[in-house]
């Protein structure tokens, strides 16, 4: 099933045992385009924590009620490692502990990034489609800049490259071609998020 990241973003998480905590990011790796983590932001003792989570344990989130189901207990939310044991690309720049060889990007940090053609700049990501089984990135959905404006679906493959300084991500066809080749986004497809 395909779905929508952005969307998730500030829904509650429901462990098996009541709500621990908010989607705060998704980590995605910017060569295989698969999500690593949800990105759980728990409060704790010692004040607010982020917290990794495997995707694979994220049941189907409810869009009325703005929640995503996961198959963990409240305590081993609490003990799942944090966001610093795997830091994607902006927060390295950000703390200066580089990692090298890291390809975790920040989902909302993306958000926004302005997209490149090969003749110039074309338009925003606006959200990350994914197919839910085993949480690869099928689409980017890309605003163009052009009037009216509408939106489409570029395929993660054709990113060539995304610069956390220059805010930015560069695909391997021209502004042409992106407007012909790729499929127009239809809100539609938005989601197949429940509403139970």
């Amino acid at each position: 099933m395909l779905r929508s990241l952005s969307i998730m973003l500030d829904y509650h998480i429901v462990a098996t045992d009541g709500v621990q905590g908010t989607v705060q990011d998704f980590l995605f790796d910017d060569e295989s385009w698969i999500v690593h983590y949800l990105v759980a932001e728990t409060a704790s003792p010692l004040g607010k924590r982020k917290a990794l989570i495997l995707p694979f344990v994220v049941g189907q989130p409810d869009q009325e009620l703005k929640r995503v189901p996961v198959l963990l207990t409240s305590a081993q939310i609490r003990t799942c490692p944090p966001l610093e044991a795997d830091m994607p690309v902006a927060r390295q720049y950000e703390t200066g502990v580089k990692m090298p060889g890291s390809h975790l990007r920040s989902m909302r940090e993306v958000l926004g990034y302005s997209i490149h053609t090969t003749d110039g700049e074309a338009g925003s990501v606006k959200d990350f489609i994914i197919e839910d089984t085993l949480w690869g990135v099928h689409h980017a959905v890309v605003a163009l800049k052009q009037s009216p404006s509408r939106s489409i679906l570029v395929s993660p493959k054709s990113i060539r490259s995304i610069s956390w300084p220059g805010k930015a991500a560069w695909v391997n066809l021209s502004l042409q071609e992106l407007e012909t080749r790729c499929p127009p986004f239809r809100q539609g497809i938005r989601i197949a998020v429940s509403k139970r």
